[in-house]
């Protein structure tokens, strides 16, 4: 096998904080490697030093005579925003040969889904998914033998994440590291999985989810040695102890010599032991309430628009969130599903017909931007002006998030997107809401932090809107699925089906709606409302139909309160 790029005994520290020591790492020809550790475990840092960008502070980096290595950044450099997508892509070679490389930069951008005027858009007006696909192709227009990719799949949607998964399993001849906290994507792509973590490295030749299996199996092993190790310490040290005692009691040079040596081999069985993983040091802690009432939010005949009001993204009949149930919402980057959760929450402050949450609701947000996490304030106050709990449970969350006390007044700007996004997690848990809206609450954790989430989120009673571009996310905590496409916003009962259509190009952010007259539109939706009834109550019939232990009394429930809206709604309309 022949390696092309290896670190030997590296170490690395950012400003008090060690980073990695005596650290190992090899790139081999044909290798797909997830890298994977929790946030500020230091992948971004490790590929800097790969990629020649930073030295270590000890140890060395070696590579292949002539070896190309590509680099594709977690951030659009700033003298790129302003160019178009293929100037941007361009802008990797030297101007001569820019104009001949003209035709490919196109194919591999095409590759990855871009046609027509996106090629001539500035890159600051498209997605921050598409940003991404744009720095692979810069990267790659280089033919690098190693590409170190710094989480492209960030802010991704599911089109954008199937484009970015088939050209890295179609691509023969590969060699890569990419960091990324999409779980799909690493085990359709990576053949070896490095965990970075107590500042060395771990690696195994699986795909992520078959390595974190392994993982966990091998730190099981650890600690069960570690405890044998540690009772046969202690009985060294006693016996030791005992030994001592009775030379000093009965002045046996022999017997305090026999002491010393026993004290001396505990020592070494000490320094010996097996070390076990400290984990992220990290907790996600998710206190919720449920709500005792019927429904949580009822949706009828609600049009959600654009900010501006100059554009009609979405329209929805009827829907209802009942306390408990977690919702995810479906949709492509640009459908407006940011939008229709801000429209869905103005109701909070501004009540209406359209939108009416039960009195009673107490609400949690996450923003995806984490606009609220900003300004001058320390965490311990700018969590304490916004619970109405003790300064001391304020501390003991901040402690058990694994923040020490001296960063409890590290002002809240300056915090990474992970550090931001535990902080609302952490007001979440302080407030206990009983209905929790998640707008993309995956995109700023990693993957420990994201199966932490997923089972804190599992176990609440609150109901849950949730909106992820992590696909496995949705899927494991959701049991109920909203769609918008097309203009509408409805249930779906098969995601699989969405997710189907998107992958073959057939969902679209495109909201426009053809005009109809009143009559006509009423006729419109009654048979669209009829049609939803036989299919609910076929529903219905087909699993009351199967065996007690294979039915599913959530879903039933949920179908029957659909059933009795969609009632309502054809009563009022006579």
């Amino acid at each position: 096998m022949s390696s092309l790029l290896q670190a030997r005994q590296i170490a690395l520290t950012r400003g008090t904080k060690l980073l990695f020591e005596d650290l190992a790492f090899s790139v081999n020809k044909g290798d797909r490697i997830a890298l994977v550790g929790h946030n500020g475990a230091g992948k971004s840092s490790l590929l800097a030093v790969l990629a020649g960008l930073t030295p270590p502070d000890d140890g060395e980096v070696s590579a292949q005579r002539g070896l190309r290595v590509g680099l594709v950044e977690q951030f659009v450099p700033e003298a790129l925003k302003a160019a178009t997508l293929l100037d941007a892509a361009l802008a990797a070679l030297e101007p001569a040969a820019q104009e001949s490389e003209r035709y490919r930069a196109e194919a591999l951008l095409g590759q990855l889904g871009f046609a027509g005027e996106q090629l001539v858009t500035p890159l600051e007006r498209l997605s921050g998914g598409q940003q991404n696909l744009a720095l692979l192709v810069r990267a790659q227009l280089k033919d690098p033998d190693v590409l170190l990719m710094d989480e492209p799949s960030n802010h991704m949607d599911i089109a954008a994440l199937a484009a970015l998964q088939r050209y890295l399993v179609d691509t023969r001849g590969l060699t890569f590291v990419m960091i990324s906290h999409d779980r799909a994507l690493l085990d359709a792509c990576c053949s070896s999985t490095v965990f970075l973590r107590d500042a060395r490295t771990y690696r195994f030749d699986l795909p992520y989810s078959n390595a974190r299996d392994a993982l966990e199996v091998q730190d099981a092993q650890a600690a069960e040695r570690l405890k044998v190790e540690e009772k046969e310490i202690a009985r060294v040290r006693r016996s030791a102890k005992r030994l001592a005692e009775w030379g000093r009691t009965y002045d046996n040079e022999d017997l305090s010599r026999k002491a010393k040596t026993m004290a001396a081999r505990a020592d070494r069985l000490e320094a010996e032991k097996t070390e076990v993983s400290r984990g992220s040091g990290l907790s996600l802690e998710l206190g919720s309430e449920g709500l005792r009432s019927r429904t949580a939010l009822t949706v009828e005949g609600l049009t959600v628009r654009t900010e501006d009001g100059s554009r009609e993204l979405a329209h929805c009949e009827l829907l209802v969130i009942k306390p408990g149930e977690r919702v995810g919402l479906l949709g492509v980057n640009g459908s407006g599903k940011s939008t229709t959760i801000r429209r869905l929450l103005s109701a909070l402050d501004t009540p209406c017909d359209e939108v009416r949450f039960n009195p009673n609701v107490a609400m949690g947000y996450f923003d995806q931007e984490l606009a609220s996490v900003g300004g001058g304030q320390g965490r311990f106050e700018w969590l304490r002006q916004r619970t109405d709990g003790a300064d001391q449970a304020v501390k003991q969350a901040l402690l058990r998030a694994g923040v020490a006390y001296r960063d409890f007044s590290q002002p809240v700007q300056d915090l990474s997107g992970g550090e931001k996004a535990r902080l609302v997690f952490m007001l979440i848990a302080l407030t206990r809401p009983n209905f929790i809206v998640l707008d993309e609450p995956t995109n700023h954790i990693d993957l420990e932090s994201r199966e932490e989430l997923e089972k804190q989120l599992k176990a609440s009673d609150a109901a849950m809107l949730i909106t992820s571009h992590d696909r496995r996310f949705l899927d494991s905590v959701c049991d109920r699925f909203w769609e918008l496409a097309g203009g509408a916003l409805q249930e779906t009962h098969d995601p699989q089906s969405y997710y189907d259509r998107v992958m073959a190009g057939d969902v679209t952010g495109d909201s426009s709606r053809s005009p109809t007259t009143p009559d006509a539109e009423k006729t419109a939706n009654d048979d669209a409302l009829l049609e939803r009834v036989a299919e609910l109550e076929e529903l219905l019939r087909a699993d009351r139909a199967r065996k007690p232990k294979f039915q599913k009394p959530d879903r039933q429930q949920a179908w029957e309160a659909e059933l009795e809206g969609l009632w309502e709604r054809l009563e009022a309309s006579d």
